[in-house]
């Protein structure tokens, strides 16, 4: 993304992040550290390579950098921040971005986010995700392990914009995220008369086709095996489109970095998972 392009979507950021910081109880200035989080993940930077971009680049100036920052600076940020206001300026701008919309297809699922160290008191042993090529073959793969944490996240499987998004220890099953996410996509957007939420086989649950009925949503989720014959893919022509979320991830991990963490704890990887989706809607959605 070029300089200037990128400049006039931060400005948009910039303004959300102003008004969040001050919620919880920072000063204006403080939404510059937010959105530098985002332009790290955006250009993939270290610390050290960021405090000399906002040193170097016209759009330092323009958040609010006089000098280059020290990149110390960036830590002690992460130690004042709650993550809570990561996440709501990716609310804030998904429901700007979505405005007026109706949402007609719905995607859920996890990827992974490894630990950064085995010392990382926050993160469990989980199931590791099956990569996109093993679910498209649907073949039984050894199950494998992975210490750290997931992202749990909805997305409008038409625009590919992730709607809304958690980071929860990996032991933690993805289904047990369905009511949470979802109460909140009802809350936050309008949803299609004939809208479809597109599920795998994880949430093949009675209390889930249960809420989707109750909503007039329909449920289109792949039939679980329970380990005595293989998942079954949904009939619906639209099933196929559930593959956005996992465009989304893709994404994430391979351009924005969600796939090196580098932080420790739950607090600071939320905080790293967030810039990482306010990365992508700047580059991918606004």
């Amino acid at each position: 993304m070029n300089m200037a392009t990128l400049k006039n979507k931060i400005v948009e950021v910039h303004a959300a992040a102003r008004v969040i910081v001050q919620r919880y109880g920072h000063r204006k200035k403080f939404a510059k550290h937010m959105v530098a989080f985002a332009i790290k993940q955006i250009e993939n930077l270290t610390d050290e390579k960021l405090a000399e971009f906002l040193g170097r680049e016209p759009i330092g100036k323009m958040l609010g950098y006089a000098n280059k920052p020290n990149p110390s600076t960036f830590s002690k940020v992460r130690e004042r921040s709650d993550p809570r206001m990561f996440g709501e300026l990716y609310n804030l701008l998904t429901n700007d971005l979505l405005k007026g919309k109706q949402l007609r297809l719905m995607a859920q699922d996890s990827t992974d986010i490894p630990a950064y160290s085995k010392k990382d008191r926050d993160a469990r042993y989980g199931h590791k995700t099956p990569s996109k090529k093993e679910q498209i073959a649907r073949k039984e793969v050894k199950k494998e392990y992975v210490f750290g944490y997931k992202l749990h996240a909805s997305a409008d499987a038409e625009s590919e914009v992730p709607l809304v998004s958690v980071v929860a220890p990996a032991n933690k099953h993805d289904k047990t995220f369905f009511h949470r996410i979802y109460g909140r996509i009802k809350n936050m957007f309008t949803i299609n008369y004939d809208a479809k939420y597109l599920l795998d086989a994880a949430y093949d649950s009675t209390d889930i086709y249960q809420e989707l009925h109750y909503d007039s949503v329909k449920p289109v989720i792949a039939t679980n095996g329970r380990g005595f014959y293989k998942s079954k893919t949904p009939k619906d022509p639209e099933y196929g489109k559930r593959w956005a979320i996992e465009r989304i991830f893709s994404r994430l991990k391979e351009i924005f970095g969600l796939a090196r963490n580098r932080f420790v704890g739950i607090a600071r990887v939320t905080i790293f998972a967030f810039s990482c989706l306010i990365a992508y809607l700047v580059k991918y959605a606004m």
